[in-house]
């Protein structure tokens, strides 16, 4: 078979060439022609759990939600089933009743006629008649537009929105008095989240109310207006009663100079300020106990008239002012440390050139600086700068491609792989999109890019000292002139060809075994990743070892050709002299320095052998308990997944400033101090029949078919279920009626009056008190749908409608209850501890599940939800992230055994994988890594990455022969100097990566670094000294002629870089390796391949300098 393939290489080397460009180029060109390009607009998408007990439930939790629209198939009034099938039957009336004789509608004419009879100097629109889509369960109707359905929230905050702007045109600018862009003189309304804000504090810890500061603050933000120019005026909210003048800034100065009655901030006094203070200190106790309220102004409240005019004070507070000034207990800590300008401009991605005017400038005034900034601009920013940042990437491309020039001495070889590594990419990528059906691409798979390129080089490395070492040992043997090189080989007729053949058999024979080791082993290492149940992470890990796989397919057919052609095929002994003598002496001074090193190196682990067990496996000890002990991997403790480095203003707003102002409390649906809503579903299964792997993708509703809440004994069992609920210490006892949250108890209430209607002469039966519970299923099921319809006619004072009570199935007349939420508030604060939120849930859960089982079968298929999103996030990165990283150190401990032919080099091997692994992650722990999605990517990947270098020093510890001592001196000659190398290129490509913005890249080019340095240390030291220590014996002694000619290889190959010898010990087994015979009968003695005198040079020259001799004791 290998025999086969390298025949046809040798025959038709270009034609294979071109085969396997064409069909790689195709294969990459298809996903970039017919598939949208992946989008970063959101880099935060699939960063959620699917496939989770947990997510399975939000997931239908969604469902349901969605299905309840008008649309949809679930209704929370019955009353909208009655009146959808009372629209249907009407709409079916008039259609019937308008339908002409002849079937058909009104000819187009009369459409034309009107159209030309609008002679207005209007926009003349198209007359389109009204579209008929009548379906069994909805009509659909169309009146010229398209209106679709919002929630309440939307509407709500909409609304808010509405009065806000709106309130912006109303206000009346005070005439007589000039208006100043630094002015807060109230023609533009109070300010909102929704405005571009920033913080401002003070270097010397001053307070920001003195007047230096504000005076400062007042100059600021006339600089803040200057550097936007023209990008600021033209995005800026106008007054109401100029469009030229933008809306003055929202802060601190101007809300002062407005309370005192000064046209600009730059006009104010000493005692300005401190009267301002002093009206903040006796406004403050309304504050917070709600009684100063916005749009006080209006004489709403019941505070003095200085505390409301304006709104200055109520807007100082909430706004402006941080949350620990002015607070309870004592409201006279007039100490403030940070403040918040409002520009007004849109907290948007319309504001980018905007920002970058201002990223250019000092982002200080005097002793006031900026630090944080919430511009709305976190996902497009990242968009762009994942893009020029790529810049960094390709640094990193270039050193490889410079020691890949360097070393194959061929800039044509070196730039024939990067074409390879870039058609690994492409063709992984048409694998994802077309073959996987994975439309979800997340930015974390651009830096398998990295990966790729460092395994590509290594195994270029490889592959080319292997084909060079055959290739130069027949030269000689033959008697070829070595100016010719192999151009004369090829002119030998068939027995040339022949020749050709089997040098490229057993260049591929050695390279092929080692290259598939490697990149099994990375492979495997991505692949395992995909145990977790977050899509980025599962995506990535498909990318990534798609990627590298591929990469095996190009390099033992896209490489092997390539140096075929250029070697043989265009080879030219055309030289300049000068560039032979500085080639000569480069490659002097690297064999001085390799032979250095690598005397230093076996006389450190001979002699010091045990001082690096110990030491090094006390780190390796230490750092376990680091890990999983002490301080331990820390799950993530904000919601908010951090995008850019720690000291970007962006994120310093999110992690260190947000929670210090009150507007951006009151903002969240959910956040700290709220408390745990508690639910629980009858009638859906929890289950999530999306495409996981798409966090588009949610699937459908599906219905619990053996739910009937009808049934008497589901009624009785409910009323106790919620009356059970009442008396555990976890419910949040509440005022008022909770006429939703347990319809059951509402429903009783309901039936429990009267028959007759004295007043209104109205008999109630069988809805009434004549009914007794728990109530048959025909009277429930007719007697519920008039409850919940007379629910929905409460006032709003008493009844809000929300997500709790039945659900009504909206194909079904009269309507039946399908779904039932039953909802109730907790005394458990929300958290983002995941140690507090673990208790609470499974607390909830295992009572749950206890009184479910006492439940009738109709009600046994309920389930509890709460907010817990977040908390299963983290459940499943502490418990996702170890099982990948067992699971890839086992997978490579497989890989070890019949690699190695021997238990205890796989045992010492998996050991020293085992604390290379441990003691990166300790690092990146003790520099305050939280366990988020790339990091426990990078965790998970990490033993995969750090078996390598093991590997080797395991392969070439077993091939050698000899004592303990023998064959780790053999070990480290022959893999110290490659692994040295290959740590060099993956190091440097991650180290490039550190100057990015992005937290991302500067994440994994950190990772990088630190695996290949831990990696390198603990195989070459630990793991060799191990060995020294506890290795096998062999008890087989070669002959003297094979120990030097092992001694010789492993000589020649610890002297280039990057170079996976211990598969080229295979070469060594004999001092002369035949060459198959040639089939043509001019070809009479068999081919002999022997030593190329450059190597025999290199072995006097390392006896020369009295080198350690490798198979000596």
């Amino acid at each position: 078979m290998l025999s086969a393939y390298a025949k046809f290489i040798v025959r038709h080397p270009y034609l294979f060439l071109f085969a396997v460009s064409v069909v790689s180029t195709v294969l990459t060109v298809i996903p970039l022609v017919f598939h949208d390009p992946p989008s970063f607009t959101d880099p935060t998408v699939g960063f959620e759990t699917r496939g989770t007990t947990l997510a399975h439930r939000f997931i239908a939790w969604e469902n349901l939600i969605e299905e309840t629209r008008p649309s949809r198939r679930l209704a929370v009034n019955p009353k909208e089933v009655e009146d959808q099938i009372r629209m249907n039957r009407t709409y079916n009336n008039r259609v019937t009743h308008d339908k002409p004789r002849s079937g058909r509608g009104r000819p187009k004419k009369e459409h034309k006629k009107k159209k030309i009879k609008n002679k207005t100097n209007f926009a003349k629109a198209s007359y389109r008649p009204l579209e008929r889509n009548i379906s069994k369960e909805h009509v659909h109707w169309g009146f010229g537009k398209n209106v679709s359905y919002e929630d309440e929230n939307t509407v709500y905050l909409k609304d808010h929105t509405r009065r806000q702007w709106v309130s912006l045109k109303d206000m009346q600018k005070t005439r007589g008095k000039p208006v100043d862009h630094n002015y807060a003189s109230g023609v533009c309304g109070s300010p909102m989240a929704d405005y571009a804000h920033l913080v401002v504090t003070s270097s010397d810890n001053t307070s920001m109310l003195t007047f230096e500061n504000v005076g400062k603050v007042c100059r600021m933000q006339s600089l803040l207006i200057e550097v936007g120019g023209d990008d600021y005026y033209n995005l800026c909210q106008r007054s109401a009663h100029s469009e030229e003048m933008c809306c003055p800034i929202w802060s601190v100065p101007n809300y002062i100079a407005l309370i005192s009655g000064k046209d600009s901030c730059e006009n104010l006094t000493r005692l300005d300020v401190d009267r301002a203070v002093g009206i903040l200190k006796k406004c403050a106790g309304y504050f917070h106990n709600f009684t100063l309220m916005a749009s006080c102004e209006l004489d709403r409240c019941s505070v003095p008239k200085y505390c409301s005019q304006y709104d200055a004070v109520y807007n100082l507070l909430f706004y402006t002012i941080d949350a620990y000034s002015f607070s309870p207990p004592d409201f006279t800590a007039e100490f403030v440390k940070d403040t918040m300008l409002f520009l007004p401009l849109p907290c948007s991605s319309t504001v980018l050139p905007y920002y970058q005017k201002l990223q250019n400038t000092n982002l200080s005034y005097s002793t006031l600086f900026i630090p944080a900034i919430d511009f709305g601009l976190k996902n497009a920013l990242f968009d762009l700068w994942i893009v020029e940042d790529s810049w960094l990437i390709a640094l990193g491309g270039i050193f490889v491609f410079i020691s890949v020039w360097i070393y194959t001495k061929s800039f044509i070889l070196s730039f024939l792989l990067f074409i390879a590594i870039t058609y690994s990419l492409g063709i992984a990528y048409f694998l994802y999109i077309f073959v996987f059906n994975l439309d979800f691409f997340p930015f974390m798979n651009l830096l398998v890019v990295v990966v790729v390129i460092g395994i590509g080089a290594d195994d270029a490395f490889l592959y080319v000292k292997i084909w060079k070492m055959i290739s130069k040992q027949l030269i000689r043997d033959n008697v070829i002139s070595e100016e010719n090189g192999l151009t004369d080989i090829k002119n030998v007729s068939s027995a040339g060809e022949t020749i050709l053949v089997q040098i490229l058999v057993e260049t591929l024979k050695h390279s092929v075994v080692a290259i598939f080791i490697t990149t099994l082993t990375t492979a495997v290492a991505f692949f395992a990743s995909y145990v977790s149940y977050i899509p980025a992470i599962n995506c990535f890990s498909v990318f990534a070892g798609t990627s590298v796989l591929v990469n095996f397919v190009l390099m033992i057919s896209w490489l092997p050709v390539s140096v075929f052609i250029l070697d043989v095929k265009m080879y030219t002994n055309r030289k300049q002299k000068m560039l032979g003598v500085i080639c000569k002496a480069i490659n002097e001074i690297g064999e001085d320095i390799r032979i250095i090193l690598n005397r230093f190196i076996i006389t450190c682990v001979t002699r010091l052998y045990i001082g690096f067990v110990v030491i090094l496996g006390a780190i390796g000890v230490c750092s376990i308990v680091v890990v999983f002990y002490y301080p331990g991997l820390q799950l993530p403790d904000s919601k908010q997944f951090q995008l850019f480095q720690t000291s970007h203003p962006f994120e310093q707003y999110d992690i260190e400033y947000r929670e210090k102002f009150i507007f951006e409390r009151f903002s969240k649906d959910i956040g700290i101090g709220s408390k745990m809503p508690l639910r629980w579903i009858w009638g859906i299964k929890a289950v999530d029949n999306g495409n996981h792997m798409d966090p588009a993708s949610t699937g459908h509703l599906i219905f619990d078919n053996d739910f009937s809440v009808s049934d008497p004994s589901s009624q009785m069992w409910l009323l106790e279920f919620c009356s059970k609920i009442k008396n555990q210490p976890f419910y949040q006892h509440t005022l008022g009626p909770l006429l939703p949250n347990c319809f059951i108890e509402s429903f009783k209430m309901f039936m429990s009056r009267r028959c007759i209607d004295k007043i209104d002469k109205i008999n109630r039966a069988p809805c009434c008190e004549s009914s007794q519970f728990p109530y048959t299923k025909e009277i429930f099921d007719f007697c519920i749908v008039k409850a919940i319809e007379s629910l929905y006619q409460t006032p709003r004072e008493f009844f809000m409608p929300g997500v709790a009570g039945p659900k009504f199935l909206r194909g079904a007349y009269p309507p039946v209850v399908s779904a039932i939420v039953v909802e109730f508030e907790s005394v458990v604060p929300y958290s983002m501890s995941h140690k507090a939120m673990d208790i609470f849930f499974n607390h909830l859960e295992n009572w749950t599940q206890y009184e479910l089982k006492s439940a009738p079968p109709s009600m046994q298929g309920g389930w509890f939800l709460s907010d817990l999103q977040f908390y299963d996030l983290q459940r499943t990165l502490a418990s996702g992230t170890v099982i990948a990283l067992l699971l890839s150190a086992g997978l490579g401990f497989l890989v070890l055994i019949p690699a190695t032919f021997s238990f205890i080099v796989s045992i010492c091997a998996l050991i020293a994988m085992i604390f290379s692994s441990t003691v990166t992650i300790a690092i990146l722990v003790l520099c305050n890594w939280k366990l988020n999605i790339l990091e426990s990517v990078a965790i998970s990947t990490s033993a995969g990455l750090a078996v390598d270098f093991s590997l080797h020093y395991a392969l070439s510890y077993t091939n050698a022969n000899g004592t303990k001592s023998t064959r780790v001196k053999y070990a480290l000659s022959a893999s110290s100097g490659p692994t040295v190398a290959a740590a060099l290129t993956t190091g440097f490509a991650g180290i490039f990566l550190l100057r990015s913005n992005l937290l991302p890249y500067s994440q994994i080019g950190t990772f990088l670094a630190l695996i290949m340095f831990a990696s390198w240390i603990y195989a070459t030291f630990f793991l060799c000294s191990l060995l020294h220590l506890v290795g096998p014996t062999s008890l087989k002694e070669p002959p003297i002629e094979e120990r030097k000619s092992a001694s010789r290889v492993s000589s020649i190959c610890s002297g280039v870089p990057n170079l996976e010898s211990h598969e080229l010990e295979h070469l060594a087994d004999s001092n002369r390796t035949n060459i198959t015979h040639s089939h043509s009968p001019s070809s009479i003695s068999a081919t002999t391949v022997v030593l190329h005198d450059e190597y025999e040079n290199s072995l006097n020259k390392l006896e020369k300098k009295n080198s350690i001799d490798v198979n000596n004791d």
